[in-house]
C-alpha cells in the first residue's frame, strides 16, 4: 500500500502506531527511543489513527463578501484575536469558511492588522490575581433587513481567561452591571473603547427614533457607573479613523443591494447569538490559552487562586 506522509514528517505510520500501543512508557522515554520530540509524541498519543491529515479545508474561501468583512471585524474589535483564533471565532460566530492569508489581507484593508496589546495600553496590571479586567464595546449595527430598526450591540471580554458575554441592548449600563454581578470573577475595573457606529451613511435611517436604536453611550455615564461600583476604568482609543470609513463604506453598500435578505447576519437574536457564546466559551479551544476554551483557563485559575474569585465558576453563570 502506498503511504502518502507530509513532507514535514518525523514519524512513520508504524513509529505512531508504537507511541500509541505503548502508554506505559513515558513520554521522554518514548521521545528518546524514537528521536522525535515530546510535543510529536503526545500529539500522537491523542490521535485515533496513524495517519496525516490534510493541512486546510477541501473548499476555502480566498474572498469574502461585505457582510462577512464586517463579521471578521467586528470580531476583531470586540475580541482583540491572532489571527490564528480569529479564524476559529469568526467560523464559530458567523460560520465564516476562509483562508488565513484572506483574513489577513481583510485586516490590513481595514487598518487593523496590528493592535496593540491591551496590556501596553492601559495603566492596569491585567496578570493581577486578585481578580480581573472586562473590555466593552459598543457597536450600532444596520439591521441590513428592510424595515427593520438597527440594533446595538454590547460585547464584554473578560482579559484574563476570554470568556466573552455580548447582547443586543440599548442599556450599556444595566448590561453591564448585570454581567459583573453574575460573573464568578472579581472585577476590579473596565476597558472601553469608543462606540463603533455603522448606521451614520445609512440614508434609511434618518427618520429611526433615537430611541430605537440606542444613542452613544457617554463616557460619563459608564465613569459613574465604575464609581458606583468601586472599580477602575480606562478609555483607549486605538481604532483607525479609516476602519471606521471602511466599515461605514461596505454597511452602505449591503444596505444598497437589491437581494439585501441574502446578506441577513445569522446573529441578529439574542437567542442565537447566546448559543454561539455558549459555544465559544466551553468549546472553543483558543492558542491566546494555550489550547484551552476560556471555561477550562478559568476553571484552572480557580484552583491555584480560589480567593480571587466570589463563587466557584460554574456553567450557568457564563
Amino acid at each position: 500500500m502506498k503511504i502518502r506522509l507530509h513532507k514535514n514528517a518525523t514519524t512513520t505510520p508504524a513509529q505512531r502506531a508504537y507511541i500509541q500501543n505503548n502508554p506505559h512508557l513515558s513520554v521522554a522515554s518514548l521521545a528518546k527511543k524514537i528521536g522525535v520530540s515530546k510535543t510529536t509524541v503526545r500529539r500522537w498519543q491523542k490521535r485515533m489513527d496513524v495517519y496525516d491529515r490534510p493541512h486546510t479545508p477541501k473548499r476555502i474561501k480566498t474572498v469574502l463578501a461585505p457582510i462577512e468583512e464586517i463579521n471578521v471585524i467586528i470580531c476583531r474589535i470586540a475580541f482583540r484575536a491572532g489571527l490564528d483564533d480569529l479564524g476559529q471565532i469568526s467560523g464559530s460566530f458567523f460560520k465564516t469558511n476562509c483562508s488565513r492569508a484572506s483574513l489577513s489581507r481583510c485586516l490590513k484593508r481595514y487598518q487593523i492588522s496590528r493592535m496593540p496589546a491591551l496590556s501596553r495600553s492601559v495603566p492596569f496590571n491585567l496578570k493581577d490575581h486578585t481578580g480581573t479586567y472586562f473590555y466593552y464595546n459598543c457597536f450600532h449595527l444596520p439591521s441590513f433587513v428592510e424595515g427593520e430598526p438597527p440594533r446595538v450591540l454590547q460585547t464584554l471580554l473578560d482579559c484574563s481567561f476570554r470568556i466573552f458575554h455580548a447582547q443586543f441592548s440599548t442599556m450599556g449600563h444595566t448590561f453591564i452591571s448585570d454581567h459583573i454581578q453574575d460573573f464568578p470573577l472579581r472585577i476590579l475595573g473596565i476597558i472601553y473603547n469608543d462606540p463603533v457606529n455603522l448606521c451614520d451613511e445609512n440614508p434609511d435611517n434618518r427618520n429611526i427614533n433615537a430611541k430605537n436604536i440606542g444613542m452613544k453611550i457617554p463616557d460619563n455615564n459608564l465613569e459613574l457607573l465604575c464609581r458606583r461600583l468601586d472599580l477602575s476604568f480606562f478609555r483607549i482609543n486605538d481604532l483607525h479613523t479609516d476602519t471606521i470609513n471602511e466599515l461605514n463604506r461596505q454597511a452602505k453598500k449591503i444596505v444598497n443591494q437589491s437581494d439585501i435578505k441574502k446578506d441577513t447576519p445569522i446573529w441578529n437574536t439574542n437567542k442565537t447569538l447566546t448559543k454561539q457564546i455558549c459555544h465559544y466559551n466551553f468549546e472553543l479551544s483558543l492558542s491566546a490559552l494555550k489550547q484551552k476554551t476560556p471555561y477550562q483557563a478559568m476553571e484552572a485559575h480557580y484552583t491555584h487562586f480560589p480567593n480571587s474569585f466570589k463563587h466557584k465558576p460554574t456553567i450557568s453563570v457564563l
